[in-house]
């Protein structure tokens, strides 16, 4: 039950941030990234004084990782500000599906960075990931812009993310990372001083919107990784796809690409692929560890598991 709570949490979580970035590319016609940036970061900010307020996490002894979470805030706010700007320039569907590949980042950095074993059959569904990615860029036959380049960037920001969260999720008070995400915003944001102008009275309600529907997804994302594997959670990003395209379609009038979405399908298949093998091996690491809990296990490392 726990689980299947995490995974409706994951799903609800994708939706706000999907519902998040719909109101930021509305917002996008009409303001600059970093005056959107600021705004929807200071909305978002009253919410979690309150919680933090709450929780009692304002005492600095209840920080526990104080350089991953600053390394959290910084790829934070570079990941929105380059979010926001291929959502400005791109239809939705088109940024999400390229955002897709993400986990196949991690797949390698973990490998190069982390040690962790990777066999042949893995190393094949990364490049056949990748392959889907390329698929949807098509490079050579489609002119590839700003926010092409913004969206790969966000792949990495991504990618870095995922390390960051798989290290102290289980740690930190869900407020002082939530905490952390608003001061990567607000300092990203910084631009804006110079950029912005008041923003119209009927606007404001927007903004407001949207700051408390970021605000929610944040939380949420958070509580669902408490509550499910990463393996069950991950799979639901692709439900921002069910979104996007009627959303891109009847309000921005992006017609869905046959190429994209292929893409999107080679890539998540690989992703799904990935994450199913390392369920996989984490529930035989699970078990040889019940059977003898001293064997440190290397005999059934990622290529044992294929």
């Amino acid at each position: 039950m726990t689980r299947l709570t995490g995974v409706l949490f994951a799903i609800a979580a994708n939706g706000l941030f999907a519902t998040s970035d719909t109101l930021v590319k509305l917002l996008s016609l009409r303001y600059p990234i970093f005056q959107i940036i600021a705004m929807q970061a200071s909305v978002a900010c009253i919410v979690v004084g309150i919680v933090i307020w709450r929780d009692k996490a304002y005492r600095l002894s209840a920080i526990r990782n104080p350089k991953m979470l600053i390394g959290r805030g910084f790829l934070a706010g570079v990941g929105t500000v380059s979010g926001f700007y291929a959502f400005s320039l791109l239809p939705l569907a088109d940024v999400y599906a390229i955002t897709f590949g993400s986990p196949l980042v991690v797949t390698v950095a973990a490998a190069w960075l982390l040690g962790e074993r990777t066999g042949p059959a893995r190393w094949i569904a990364i490049l056949v990931g990748f392959s889907g990615i390329l698929i949807m860029v098509q490079p050579g036959y489609a002119a590839l812009s700003l926010g092409h380049l913004a969206a790969f960037m966000n792949v990495f920001v991504g990618a870095g993310v995922i390390l960051i969260m798989r290290t102290i999720g289980s740690q930190e008070n869900r407020a002082i990372m939530v905490a952390a995400v608003m001061a990567g915003l607000l300092t990203a944001s910084l631009p804006g001083v110079f950029l912005s102008h008041a923003p119209a009275w009927s606007d404001v309600g927007l903004v407001i919107v949207a700051g408390l529907v970021m605000v929610s997804a944040q939380f949420l994302m958070i509580e669902s990784l408490r509550l499910a594997p990463v393996s069950s959670v991950a799979p639901m990003q692709y439900t921002k796809l069910v979104w996007a395209i009627p959303v891109g379609f009847f309000v921005f009038g992006d017609e869905p690409k046959l190429h994209v979405m292929a893409g999107a399908l080679v890539v998540i298949g690989s992703v799904l692929y990935l994450l199913n093998h390392q369920r996989r091996f984490d529930n035989s690491l699970a078990t040889v560890r019940r059977s003898d809990p001293s064997v440190r296990v290397k005999c059934i490392e990622g290529d044992k598991l294929g």
